[in-house]
């Protein structure tokens, strides 16, 4: 069971590196993303977030953009399995649940192949992608390669043995400094 300190801990990494760079500070952009330890055991999934609305789960307090993690979510120590990671890779749903026109820009087709919403993994070589999981839609490609970029922002060039992958690492590093403007120029208003 993960205790609700466990839990406080890894949120509180991920915003310190949504802080670091530069999507979150108080009351600004990406703090509006809360994180909730759901009541309802999991079954296979570490976390989630709605991010294209909520289904009949909404009658029983689910809203969209909030990160839920399961009272029995199976996050291990290995890497990309971590709570910090699993939290990490929900606020990239959270992040496109945000600002949905900002995520599925001509960017992310060029960076992922297709659209942020389309239903079906882009054919590419394995070695392009983070993780298996990632090769299932354009979205959790997304969200786990943002896990990895907040992961490793500091030395992404351990990466250029893979071009693919690299390419969206720097794609989403772009994206992230584009939108710290964005904010910082909205603030002065």
């Amino acid at each position: 069971m993960i205790s609700i300190t466990r839990l406080s801990r890894a949120f509180n990494v991920v915003r310190d590196e949504l802080r670091e760079v530069g999507l979150l500070d108080d009351g600004v952009y990406l703090d509006q993303i809360e994180l909730v330890r759901s009541p309802l055991p999991s079954i296979w999934t570490m976390g989630y977030c709605f991010h294209n609305g909520v289904t009949w789960l909404r009658l029983v307090g689910y809203q969209p953009g909030t990160i839920y993690i399961p009272i029995n979510a199976p996050v291990e120590r290995s890497s990309g399995y971590t709570l910090a990671d699993v939290i990490r890779h929900e606020f990239g749903h959270a992040w496109a649940w945000l600002d949905r026109k900002r995520i599925d820009g001509p960017w992310f087709k060029r960076a992922f192949g297709e659209r942020y919403g389309f239903p079906d993994g882009v054919p590419a070589p394995e070695e392009d992608f983070v993780s298996e999981y990632a090769m299932t839609r354009p979205a959790e490609d997304f969200a786990d390669t943002f896990m990895t970029y907040l992961r490793h922002r500091r030395n992404l060039s351990r990466f250029k043995n893979q071009p693919g992958l690299y390419r969206k690492l720097r794609a989403i590093e772009v994206l992230v400094r584009d939108t710290r403007k964005h904010i910082q120029q909205r603030r002065r208003r």
